[in-house]
């Protein structure tokens, strides 16, 4: 009997080892998250069943990149479970850059990050390559750098539609028919077309005048004063066949390169085109006395710099946006540049609705109104009364309108902030009325996981895993084991 019962102790043990190894083999993973982050969405999976052919990605990669950028773990996870739901028709491969000379990573199209490190005191800069080139219907995306996976798996879907769509010729799905002033278009406006194309669109930028606008394109429209009578009334009749739009137009010019004045528009054919659809753009400067960018300006004597809080490049916090809209997706502070209101006239059109708000510090200013970041305009609102502002609004009936009133929003005034989520937004826009709800909403998924707020935090929950994982667990198994062997023992 004893020799049974060490017998069946024998199998016991070496059942867990057996299922140890095994686990070893197999691949698995459970997503703890409530947003379910590190799950691929329906949609994904759904684009992976319909594949017409196989999707080679090759990662690019650095031998140590992983060691700088500890986030790419989750990245070959995802990538893992891309695999698993394609039935075999997403095939991945790894390729180490140090067999490739700089040139010929270069021509493919990949990036390198440099990064600073201390060893024995010296300074090493690391020349570091995770750059990702996708293969399908004999078309090729590149994505130049990625280091996490908060924008994966919206990539991965856009680029799969984009090449299956210039393998089957089917361009006027992606294409955009753009307005605005040719000659900003390489200038302030210069990033507007190449954020636009590396987001999948074909830029159809129309001549001015415009006789008609093509009816079968989405059309992204960008200032007005610029436009004659017989431009907008092709826009105005687009409009009215439901054709989808959206625009960035201010209701004043800002003269910041000489007297710093807002001066509103007048005889402006499109604002009154948009008035006749329930927009009115006023023609007024909306400021914010809380919710603004600290300017970095030269003080009067030269005497070095000083931070100033401009009012008027105004910063939108949360609870001032529609946060469920796909337009907001994968959202980021935006900033806004001296925008005007707008007022809906519902009795027009009952289908408008208000989709961004400044905050409850912030108001409006009426005629020629100086905005020199030199001047204290603090001092002049003391006793202001406030009244948050409508900057975005749009309709879903008959057809998608967005109008944005800031037509600077996506001009290169983003260099002096630093907000490049203003062309991810007008992005977002444009996909938008381009119906591609579903792919927009992938940006949502965050999955890079918010920092320590101490370094105690981190220790302490470093020392909680390794307990649980390394002494807790294995005493949990060893007990159940015993107290089974024990437990058919006294049954016997």
């Amino acid at each position: 009997m004893k020799k049974e019962y060490k017998l069946q102790f024998i199998l016991f043990v070496l059942m867990l080892v057996l299922i140890s190894l095994v686990s070893s083999k197999l691949y698995f993973r459970f997503d703890m998250t409530k947003e379910k982050n590190y799950t691929l969405s329906s949609y994904t999976k759904e684009l992976l069943t319909h594949l017409e052919a196989s999707v080679k990605v090759t990662w690019f990669k650095s031998a140590n990149v992983d060691a700088f950028f500890p986030s790419l773990k989750y990245l070959d996870d995802m990538l893992t479970e891309y695999k698993q739901h394609s039935k075999g028709k997403f095939n991945v491969s790894v390729k180490d850059t140090s067999g490739l000379s700089p040139e010929a990573v270069t021509k493919l199209g990949i990036v390198p990050r440099e990064i600073e490190a201390q060893d024995n005191a010296v300074t090493i800069i690391h020349k570091l390559y995770s750059g990702f080139m996708i293969e399908y219907m004999g078309e090729t995306r590149i994505i130049p750098f990625i280091d996490d996976v908060d924008t994966l798996e919206y990539d991965i879907a856009r680029f799969i539609l984009s090449m299956r769509d210039s393998a089957m010729g089917n361009i006027q799905s992606s294409t955009v028919s753009l307005i605005a002033n040719p000659s900003l278009l390489e200038s302030d406006y210069s990033y507007v077309i190449p954020w636009l194309e590396y987001s999948g669109f074909n830029v159809l930028p129309l001549k001015l005048p415009i006789d008609t606008v093509p009816q079968d394109n989405p059309l992204l429209v960008i200032g007005s004063d610029y436009l004659d009578y017989a431009s907008a009334a092709a826009i105005d009749i687009f409009l009215q066949k439901e054709g989808r739009a959206v625009f960035f137009v201010s209701g004043n010019t800002v003269d910041v390169k000489g007297s710093w004045k807002a001066k509103p528009k007048v005889k402006d054919f499109l604002l009154d085109v948009l008035s006749h659809h329930g927009f009115y753009i006023n023609s007024d400067t909306a400021l914010d006395l809380i919710n603004n960018f600290r300017l970095t300006m030269s003080q009067v004597d030269n005497r070095g710099t000083k931070l100033i809080n401009y009012p008027f490049w105004i910063r939108f916090p949360l609870s001032g946006i529609k946060k469920n809209h796909p337009i907001f997706a994968g959202y980021s502070p935006l900033i806004s540049f001296w925008p005007s209101s707008i007022d809906l006239d519902l009795n027009k059109n009952p289908n408008l609705v208000p989709y961004l708000f400044t905050g409850k510090n912030s108001l409006t200013v009426l005629d020629s109104y100086s905005t020199d970041p030199l001047e204290n305009h603090f001092k002049k609102f003391e006793d202001a009364s406030f009244k948050p502002s409508v900057i975005a609004a749009g309709q879903t009936k008959p057809s998608r309108i967005l109008v944005i009133s800031d037509e600077y929003m996506i001009s290169r005034t983003i260099d002096y902030t630093g907000s490049t989520y203003n062309m991810d937004f007008m992005v977002n826009c444009v996909e938008y009325i381009s119906l591609k709800d579903n792919l927009l909403l992938l940006k949502n998924k965050k999955h890079s996981p918010l920092p320590f707020k101490q370094v105690e935090d981190r220790i302490s929950l470093i020392f909680r895993a390794r307990l649980f994982s390394l002494i807790l667990l294995p005493l949990f198994i060893l007990i159940s084991g015993l107290y089974m062997f024990i437990k058919q023992r006294r049954l016997r």
